[in-house]
């Protein structure tokens, strides 16, 4: 494991100029303007070992500097920034791992999760594991398939990075991870979730007995963590499975309403109020289409982040609405 030195911030009181006491660093060659890069880049261009020394260049990262400026837009994501800037002075044995590449394929995390800038990189037995300011270093079992290049960086693969998040998350989070890699934009999400019980089976992985009570949880066509939250939170109260994103219809047939959690043999549905919802034209599409789903005779329970946080007042109101 590598030692944790805590992530990287700039050092903006570096970059200050005190006239009288230091020197004006030298310019910067164009092509490093406003951009990370490694020493050897830096001693191709030209760079004395002093000015890569120099007290305006950022060093997050052994082996690296990233000069002032905004030259070129960064990836929103702070994660996928860092994780970027580290690439340029990755082995070739190495690659990112556990929530580092999950926040790059977008699972989904908890909130203090997703935004650790701790980058977790990995390497195959018997390689040595990188040791870098905030970098924790993996060695990790080489399994087929275990790293894959996307977007340009490599990382291991979604299957074994969902699987790596096991030693990371307790069971309901790493349930929204595995739903995430099964929305309806992901492709072949059958062969993925095959892939998911599969490599839960394998007894001989870190926390497998987290990953098989968690595959059996994992459903298809979640739209959103709140979603996969939800439905846990029904499912641990005892109350009987919802259908996920189920379409309602009129007598006609006509499509009604595609709703996040359906009981359809109750007419009722559940929908979580997320901070989309109060977008003005989303409210109103809202209320018209709830409207018609009491017209035909469904019962609408409207869900906040309030009733997940406290939901015995929620959980009383769905089990009257089903009649238990």
């Amino acid at each position: 494991m590598g030692r944790e030195l805590g992530p990287w911030r700039p050092r903006e009181a570096d970059r200050r100029h005190h006239p009288g006491m230091v020197a004006r660093p030298s310019p910067l060659p164009e092509s490093l303007k406003g951009r990370a890069f490694g020493i050897q880049e830096a001693h191709h261009a030209g760079l004395s070992p002093s000015r890569v020394r120099g007290r305006d260049l950022d060093r997050p990262f052994a082996g690296v500097r990233v000069a002032p400026g905004e030259d070129e837009p960064a990836p929103q994501h702070p994660v996928v920034t860092l994780a970027r800037i580290y690439a340029l002075k990755m082995g070739p044995a190495e690659f990112f791992s556990h929530s580092t590449a999950a926040v790059i394929y977008g699972m989904w995390l908890p909130l203090d999760l997703e935004q650790s800038t701790l980058l977790h990189v990995s390497v195959r037995k018997p390689a040595r594991a990188p040791r870098d300011r905030g970098v924790k270093g993996h060695h990790l079992v080489d399994r087929p398939g275990l790293v894959v290049e996307h977007d340009g960086v490599r990382l291991a693969s979604p299957l074994e990075t969902w699987c790596q998040l096991a030693t990371q998350l307790h069971i309901p989070d790493l349930v929204a991870a595995g739903d995430s890699l099964l929305t309806p934009d992901h492709r072949e999400t059958a062969v993925m979730l095959d892939r998911l019980v599969g490599a839960a089976a394998d007894g001989d992985r870190p926390m497998s007995i987290r990953l098989e009570r968690a595959v059996r949880l994992i459903r298809r066509n979640v739209r959103s963590a709140k979603e996969s939250e939800l439905r846990l939170l029904l499912l641990a109260a005892g109350l009987p499975e919802p259908e996920i994103n189920g379409t309602i219809v009129d007598e006609q047939g006509r499509f009604v309403a595609e709703c996040d959690l359906v009981y359809r043999g109750a007419n009722v549905v559940l929908e979580y109020e997320g901070d989309g919802h109060r977008d003005r034209a989303r409210f109103r599409k809202d209320i018209t289409r709830y409207d018609r789903l009491q017209d035909l005779g469904w019962r609408v329970i409207r869900v906040t982040q309030e009733d997940l946080n406290h939901p015995a007042d929620l959980l009383a109101r769905v089990r009257r609405a089903l009649g238990l």
